[in-house]
């Protein structure tokens, strides 16, 4: 009959000893700290895989003082075939340019996204487009800039040329500088991705949705009307270039953009960590991450509109020993961004 007492005595020295209430704080308080630590391993997998310019670099790409004259003087031709048909110091026998001063724009963070046109990054950009976020009315503008278009460009032995040049020429500095001072549009960084980096991240959420015209159906070889296209699809998708015009095209690699953007908002948990990295592990980029991603869910929310620039209104074609160049209107052309960006 004594062991019913030792038991009933036992159970209550160890509730003396661990009160429930503790018990429960001490598992709560376990959970938590697995938690945080879960989010901090994976944020930390994260940020190791972003191929980030940092500012001490010494290459001839580092970022530097976008507003110094002087960043230009040290630039030289690189030995790159696919140079050999830029026009430099043309005379157009266009009309005189106004020349656009940057203007300040509080609160929007204008960042460059380039598509370079090979399997490394350098080379011309294929893909120029403005990426601007306005944190005062919530909106996102995704804007191509077409890469015929005849800008200043002012580097060493190459004043003036097609805008995707400018990037062979200097990499991202430049190339910043560049739509900085034909636009009038300050900066806030670059992020760059070239051809294999763009089939992985394309892949990596599981393709795009794209709906194709026959003539484009036929050149990606798949049926017409809406498809999901793979990553070699999607790139070849928005490199189709004799199909139609430049204007076509740049409106085809924004919408590659926005199916982009999309489908990350759609998607959530481990299949959007595993979009994120495959993202971060293959992008060129000068811009720090930290504050982008831990406000990623707010951005992916923020209203999405297209632009492309330049205006046909406001654009002229010239045809420079064989090559096709646009001269654009820079003072309407600066205006016109501004106004779509900031309203």
């Amino acid at each position: 009959m004594r062991p019913e007492p030792q038991r009933t005595s036992s159970r209550r020295i160890f509730s003396r000893l661990y009160p429930t209430q503790f018990l429960v704080c001490g598992v709560v308080c376990g959970f938590l700290i697995a938690v945080v630590l879960g989010v901090f391993i994976v944020y930390a997998d994260m940020m190791s895989r972003v191929t980030y310019v940092e500012a001490d670099d010494d290459s001839h790409w580092r970022i530097q003082d976008l507003m110094d004259p002087d960043i230009l003087l040290g630039y030289q031709l690189q030995n790159d075939p696919s140079t050999d048909d830029d026009t430099d110091d043309i005379d157009l026998d266009s009309p005189p340019q106004e020349s656009v001063a940057v203007q300040d724009m509080a609160g929007v963070d204008n960042i460059l996204l380039f598509g370079v046109d090979t399997y490394s990054y350098t080379g011309r950009s294929d893909v120029t487009m403005l990426i601007s976020i306005n944190h005062n009315t919530k909106k996102i503008s995704i804007i191509s800039l077409m890469r015929a278009m005849y800008v200043k460009i002012g580097a060493k032995n190459h004043n003036w040329g097609l805008l995707n040049a400018a990037y062979s020429y200097g990499g991202p500095a430049l190339a910043m500088k560049t739509v900085e001072q034909n636009f009038g549009i300050p900066i806030t960084g670059f992020v760059a991705v070239n051809f294999t980096s763009f089939v992985r991240i394309v892949n990596a959420i599981g393709g795009v949705g794209i709906t194709l015209t026959p003539g484009e159906a036929r050149i990606v070889g798949v049926p017409s009307g809406y498809q999901r296209l793979n990553g070699q699809q999607a790139l070849d998708y928005s490199r189709i270039r004799k199909l139609d015009s430049d204007f076509q095209r740049n409106q085809r690699q924004r919408n590659v953009v926005t199916s982009i953007l999309n489908e990350m908002t759609n998607q959530g948990g481990a299949s959007a960590y595993k979009a994120a990295t495959v993202i971060l592990a293959n992008t060129y980029t000068n811009i720090d991450l930290n504050s982008y991603i831990t406000k990623a869910p707010t951005y992916l929310s923020y209203q999405r509109s297209q632009l492309q620039i330049p205006d046909m209104s406001e654009t002229r074609q010239y045809y420079v020993n064989g090559q096709e160049v646009w001269w654009f209107d820079m003072a309407k052309t600066h205006q016109r961004i501004i106004e779509f960006v900031t309203k």
